[in-house]
């Protein structure tokens, strides 16, 4: 299965591909060989971007199946007739699989399913206002394929890392109905919590479940910060060595980073993990703007201390404690992302959090303080952002 999805992945972006492919002088196709399938209508640019490779609404098309394009019937061209039958099958075999995997919805709406270059979704989403756009289900699922993608691009962007850094494909499953999480989430994390809103797990293969309960996830926007949340969990436990650092001593890396990117692309922390759920249906601290807050206790002389706080796993975070993580990887990475990457990297390979500190940054758990408060009086205002 993997070596056809890779054959597959290799395909794209499909229209370009089939549009080098030389053919006779045809006046019908102009050369081409083949036709956008006109089935599709706008949800055609959807299925053609850049990142897609496979949308099981595509796939389900009578006239095209999932290649997104037609046959010219007025020329031949065998390669390219060969060419759109094995995208046509392999569309196939994917959603056959992401169905076998996924099992039946509780509900009458079925799973939609796509591929992107890095990720593959499962989504039992309802249409949502996004914006001040209503999109149905479908547009939301290729939208959160462009979110995923977008966050991991930035995710190496900001830790300085190769594309070799992140190998591995992640599986996401986004859920409207508490019973396909409590059904879907166990079986594919290997978790039994069935009973939270998500769930996710770090390795060997990577997976994050959830689903869209509306007393903390009221909207898509908050949907969006903890998708982004969870999934940047996933992505620092993917990068090499391969850990989590969550139940390592190093919870304000785990949590603190997934804070600073649900920040940076969601515009507010709103998520907490506790033994890989949320803490709370309704958690939530200073309403999800944290830098004011953050100067605050710390002109107060309040802020918790760096041993302190290095020394706690994930699940032992005050939420006090997770916003001063937070506060401080943006500390970190304002000092350089490939520094804070090999700070992590040093972490992660079982080096003393005070020996990495020292070899990154010439710190120490004492010293550090102190360079970091004053950061914070240079960075963070008391007045919230416009």
């Amino acid at each position: 299965m993997r070596r056809l999805l890779l054959t597959f992945c290799a395909w794209l972006p499909w229209a370009a591909a089939v549009a080098q492919t030389p053919t006779s002088t045809c006046r019908t196709c102009v050369a081409k060989g083949c036709f956008d399938c006109s089935k599709h209508g706008k949800q055609l640019r959807l299925e053609q971007a850049p990142e897609v490779t496979c949308c099981s609404v595509a796939a389900a098309c009578k006239v095209c199946a999932g290649a997104l394009a037609t046959d010219c019937r007025e020329c031949s061209n065998p390669e390219l007739e060969a060419r759109l039958a094995e995208r046509r099958q392999l569309a196939a075999t994917f959603v056959a699989h992401r169905q076998q995997d996924a099992g039946e919805p509780a509900t009458k709406q079925p799973f939609l399913f796509l591929q992107t270059t890095h990720y593959d979704l499962t989504c039992g989403l309802e249409a949502a206002t996004v914006g001040r756009d209503k999109i149905d289900g479908h547009q939301r699922m290729h939208l959160y394929g462009q979110r995923m993608e977008q966050l991991r691009t930035l995710f190496l962007q900001t830790l300085e890392l190769p594309e070799s850094e992140l190998p591995d494909r992640l599986s996401i499953y986004l859920l409207d109905d508490a019973r396909d999480h409590g059904s879907i989430g166990p079986r594919v994390t290997g978790l039994g919590n069935a009973g939270s809103v998500s769930l996710k797990l770090m390795g060997p293969t990577y997976v994050y479940s959830m689903w869209q309960d509306r007393r903390s996830l009221p909207d898509d926007a908050a949907v969006h910060r903890n998708v982004l949340h969870g999934v940047t969990h996933l992505l620092l436990a993917q990068m090499p060595p391969s850990v989590w650092l969550g139940n390592r001593k190093s919870g304000w890396l785990d949590e603190g980073l997934a804070h600073w990117f649900e920040d940076k692309l969601g515009g507010k922390c709103t998520n907490f993990c506790f033994e890989e759920i949320l803490l709370q249906q309704v958690a939530s601290f200073k309403g999800g703007i944290w830098r004011p807050a953050v100067r605050r206790l710390v002109d107060d002389g309040k802020a918790p201390t760096f041993a302190v706080l290095s020394a706690l796993n994930s699940d032992e975070l005050s939420y006090e404690q997770h916003a001063f993580a937070f506060a401080y990887v943006d500390f970190f990475l304002a000092q350089g992302g490939g520094k804070f990457r090999d700070f992590l990297r040093a972490v992660k390979k079982g080096e003393a959090t005070r020996d990495a500190l020292q070899a990154g940054y010439g710190l120490t758990p004492l010293t550090i303080d102190a360079r970091f408060q004053q950061w914070v009086k240079d960075n963070y205002s008391l007045l919230p952002p416009r």
